[in-house]
């Protein structure tokens, strides 16, 4: 995957330099929301960590669990991986959201995707790393139009992501 084509690079053509803020974490969810350099969320991503094996993965998960952005960490332990998108849903913003994207409108567009990560090692040819749902303030929805669609039904098992954000689907 080329760094051109994660959701950090197109933020910091908007915005400059991303960085996080952890929400909530454990071993296998995150909920982090990606700020800008003054401090406003451009993004709330909940993610879903469910494959992580082979040394250098490891090493790359416990990073991005340590404050890490994922995709930019994957990169950054040469990890090849592919984003695949599955469709996007429209959410309604709770309070709490429409606080921290600064907005007073009440909906906005979720984003769902899986990482798979090509396994070089031969065990397995291509495994399920995560499963990520990318939520954006609604004044980036034009900027991000290009990734609208309507949700493919594989991707049906992300949506209890939005659970364990509070996030409600329209």
């Amino acid at each position: 995957m080329k760094y051109k084509n994660l959701h950090t690079h197109a933020l910091e053509q908007l915005y400059g330099p991303i960085s996080l803020n952890i929400l909530k974490q454990d071993e296998t969810i995150r909920i982090v929301e990606l700020r800008d350099g003054k401090g406003m969320s451009r993004t709330l991503a909940i993610v879903k960590f469910l494959d992580i094996h082979g040394d250098a993965l490891k090493k790359a998960h416990n990073k991005v669990i340590n404050g890490g952005l994922l995709g930019k960490t994957l990169l950054d332990f040469k990890i090849d991986f592919d984003k695949e998108y599955m469709g996007s849903v429209e959410v309604k913003l709770p309070k709490w959201l429409k606080n921290d994207f600064n907005t007073d409108k009440d909906f906005t567009v979720g984003f769902m995707s899986n990482i798979w990560i090509n396994d070089t090692s031969g065990k397995k040819s291509r495994f399920l790393f995560s499963e990520i749902v990318e939520i954006i303030p609604p004044e980036l929805k034009n900027d991000f139009a290009h990734k609208i669609k309507p949700l493919q039904n594989k991707a049906l098992n992300v949506m209890s992501l939005f659970d364990e954000a509070k996030i409600e689907m329209i």
